[in-house]
């Protein structure tokens, strides 16, 4: 949402304003942009996770202090802040430029909590105790395939609304789905 909304503001701007700097400027939106798009093509685009969906998240998830956990594509950073409140070592990672930075800044007021900007395929997750994502069905399929064998037995993935196709929930609480790697 934010990309298309900084891609429009970028062609506003070359028809209002018809300088040197008018492109300069519309491309350094655009180039804020990129990533966002290709989040949309890998991932999924921005969508905040409704707050009782979160709290059902947290819940299924049951982090403990001291554990590892890990948000894919954490977006404003709200479950990567909730891990590091209940004493875990959390780290969130994200794409978009926008989501980025805001929760970047956010990030400056939670202690133990760690925003980094990238892409998470490229990640290696053998030690993560609880893993949050909220994915497209294809992307959830790849996460099953790429991610999911990786991942140490005991580690707690926590969906939100979409599921695994060959690897049966341990247990759901509204949108959020539970899964225990075996």
């Amino acid at each position: 949402m934010l990309e298309a909304l900084l891609i429009a503001c970028a062609f506003a701007l070359l028809q209002w304003w018809s300088s040197p700097w008018s492109y300069v400027a519309a491309g350094i939106l655009l180039l804020l942009c990129l990533p966002g798009v290709f989040v949309m093509r890998g991932a999924a685009p921005f969508v905040s996770t409704p707050r009782s969906t979160m709290q059902a998240m947290l819940r299924l998830a049951a982090i403990r202090p001291g554990e590892r956990v890990v948000d894919l594509g954490c977006g404003d950073g709200r479950l990567v802040f909730a891990a590091a409140k209940e004493e875990a070592s959390a780290t969130g990672y994200e794409m978009s430029v926008p989501a980025y930075i805001i929760a970047k800044a956010r990030s400056l007021f939670h202690p133990g909590a760690r925003i980094c900007f990238g892409n998470f395929w490229h990640q290696n997750y053998d030690d993560v105790d609880v893993l949050f994502c909220y994915f497209l069905k294809d992307t959830m399929l790849d996460f099953e395939a790429r991610i999911w064998p990786s991942l140490k037995p005991g580690c707690r993935v926590v969906s939100h609304a979409f599921t695994m196709k060959d690897v049966p929930a341990e247990k759901k609480e509204g949108d959020a789905v539970l899964y225990v790697k075996k």
